[in-house]
């Protein structure tokens, strides 16, 4: 009675306290009997919504995943009496949403269980956030071949693929590996550069990357870019490193490969160049020759035929020597060292000059030439050579391709100061061109069609560098045309308003412009050696002659002259050579000015001429016009220029 008297009290202590936690506990307890739910405590409601006589009497089914019930039924078929399982599923709210929960259940011996629940809603996310990330990790790993990673610099260790919510170095971790095995297979030619970026950022916490190679497991090189940054796991510990590495083999490859095309791309530029400026020098040396033999034939006395027939010799060589002009003005474009030199300008003049040189060509095939010009067009800064070039192109285009009729040029401007720019419409009753035939005929080496080359004549350059030479002047061409009617060819450039630039009028001296001119021509082709002399004598000049860049020199030391032609490619010394070799002479010989006298006439060359110490240049064929401009202007005569050169065209 005693015993069972003591006892009593302490079992009801133990009832109550058990019932104060069922009421209490923050975890839900359900009380399944007879497979219906028979008693929740109020941390259920608080979860789910569902109070007490909502679920007491309901079976658990009604309230777990569709999917997941077949699991749930397993495991509790399973229990044995004073067994328990444990396991997640999901739960339906009052609110029909649905909630992960952990679920720990324990038999009693009658059959009684007690099903204890966790609301994991939150760490399930977490974990499915964590598992996408890492998939999506892998994915990048796999596909671009993406690797994070971290090192931590005190342990000398690289946590590789590394997941910065856990520990470094932690127990899952795929792959740690020392910092000498990393660095073992870097490229011995990168390793330097990359360690000594990554010593500093170690040391600073900065950010930084690198790209390098690195030995694969099979002994390939791989290419590899990498950036990284500092972080600080605590706020006063040292600086570990957060990076990614990223495989650019492929990457690398083709930019590798683009540069190597593109080198080989300048490097036949380069070729093509060097062999055009060699052929022209080839071409021109003999052409040279033959111009000026037939120049100098002009003072001759010669029959009518005689003459007309020198006339048909010097005609035919200005048109090889405008093929060959093209060709090489041409590549001049293409290669980027065509350069404008825009100066004060009447197009007006120029125009008229043009259409004055061609009108007897047009008039001897029965074509009139006729010219309009609008009011008020002025003066304007442009490059004259390259206008006049356009001008000569198309005008001379309409001539040649115009049977019967005639050609109209058309000049007019717009805008005004700096936005002034000029348009030139060229309008003929030629052959017309057919539509299919207008969309590449500005390309180079295209004519309407292939028997025009052989009945028209022409390189097929001529209106692709007017095109070129628009567009380096800020313009455009284009066309109008139907075949069998005419055409009408246009280009319109950026002309800005000049101040007129008129020189006064000068008489040729009685006895020559270069009247006591003691002039050196240092040549190696004895035609040209005579030619330029006896041009120079008709002039006025005294002239002596070098055979070749070392003779040039010791003529060059041992007597005084004011000017000194040399060739540019010559034996035994070549000009520039030559060139430099007399700038070494004391005064005076060693400050005579000297002009290149060469076909090698690209922008690039005629540079390398004054660094060695020219002063000046004329290109081959040589005309008194330009010998005599280029020997004025180095004497500082620039009003002179333009009038003496015209004396003597």
């Amino acid at each position: 009675m005693g015993a069972s008297h003591t006892g009593e009290p302490g079992h009801l202590g133990d009832l109550e306290a058990a019932a104060w936690v069922f009421d209490n506990s923050v975890d839900v307890f359900l009380v399944v009997e007879t497979g219906l739910i028979s008693r929740t405590n109020p941390a259920w409601t608080r979860l789910t919504g569902w109070t007490a006589a909502e679920t007491q009497g309901r079976s658990p089914s009604d309230f777990i995943h569709p999917d997941d019930w077949p699991m749930v039924q397993s495991a509790a078929g399973a229990l044995n009496p004073g067994g328990e399982y444990k396991l997640d599923h999901r739960l339906l709210t009052k609110s029909g949403d649905w909630l992960w929960v952990c679920v720990r259940t324990k038999r009693a011996a009658d059959g009684t269980g007690l099903v204890v629940l966790q609301d994991i809603t939150e760490a399930r996310a977490q974990q499915a956030e964590s598992e996408d990330a890492k998939r999506s990790g892998e994915l990048l790993r796999d596909a671009i071949g993406l690797t994070l990673w971290r090192f931590d610099p005190q342990r000398r260790l690289y946590d590789m693929d590394a997941d910065l919510s856990r520990p470094f170095g932690a127990s899952d971790s795929p792959l740690v590996e020392p910092a000498n095995a990393v660095a073992a297979i870097i490229h011995p030619d990168d390793s330097a550069r990359v360690s000594k970026a990554f010593r500093r950022a170690v040391a600073s916490g900065e950010p930084g990357g690198a790209e390098y190679r690195h030995q694969l497991a099979d002994g390939r090189w791989a290419r590899c870019r990498v950036a990284w940054r500092g972080i600080r796991p605590t706020a006063s510990g040292p600086w570990q490193m957060i990076g990614v590495t990223q495989d650019v083999t492929e990457l690398a490859d083709a930019r590798d490969a683009a540069l190597r095309e593109q080198q080989a791309a300048q490097a036949a530029a380069e070729a093509k160049a060097e062999f055009l400026a060699n052929m022209s020098h080839e071409i021109r040396t003999p052409m040279n020759g033959v111009l000026g033999v037939l120049h100098l034939l002009k003072g001759e006395a010669l029959s009518s035929d005689g003459r007309q027939l020198l006339d048909e010799a010097l005609a035919c060589g200005s048109m090889l020597a405008t093929l060959l002009n093209d060709v090489i003005d041409f590549s001049k474009v293409e290669a980027g060292r065509l350069e404008l030199a825009p100066e004060a300008l009447n197009p007006e003049a120029a125009l008229e000059g043009v259409a004055n040189l061609l009108r007897p060509q047009a008039e001897e095939r029965g074509l009139w030439l006729r010219t309009m010009i609008a009011p008020g067009v002025g003066w304007v800064s442009v490059d004259p050579v390259r206008l006049r070039q356009m001008l000569f192109n198309l005008i001379g285009n309409a001539v040649k391709f115009t049977l019967d009729g005639g050609v109209e040029v058309r000049l007019t401007a717009t805008g005004g100061g700096p936005q002034k720019r000029l348009r030139v419409e060229i309008e003929d009753t030629g052959i017309g061109i057919a539509q299919e035939a207008q969309i590449s005929l500005f390309q180079r080496f295209h004519q309407a069609d292939s028997s025009t080359t052989r009945r028209f004549g022409g390189s097929g350059l001529g209106l692709a560098i007017t095109r070129r030479l628009a567009e380096l002047m800020d313009g455009q061409v284009g066309l109008r045309s139907q075949e069998g009617i005419g055409s009408t060819f246009w280009f319109e450039i950026a002309a800005p308003l000049a101040q007129p630039d008129i020189a006064p009028e000068l008489e040729a001296p009685a006895d020559g412009w270069l009247n006591g001119m003691r002039i050196l021509i240092v040549e190696d082709n004895p035609t040209n050696r005579l030619i330029a002399s006896r041009m120079l004598d008709s002039l006025g000049a005294s002239v002596e002659t070098a055979n070749d860049g070392a003779e040039g020199v010791e003529v060059a030391s041992r007597a005084p002259f004011d000017l000194i032609l040399m060739d540019v490619q010559m034996p035994v010394m070549d000009g520039v050579t030559a060139t430099r070799a007399i700038r070494r002479l004391p005064a005076p010989a060693g400050e005579i000015p000297i002009v290149a006298m060469t076909a090698n006439v690209f922008t690039h060359q005629q540079e390398g001429y004054r660094e060695a110490g020219m002063t000046g240049a004329v290109s081959k064929p040589l005309s008194p016009a330009r010998l005599l401009a280029e020997i004025n202007r180095i004497a500082g005569s620039h009003e002179a220029q333009g009038d003496a050169a015209a004396a003597v065209a």
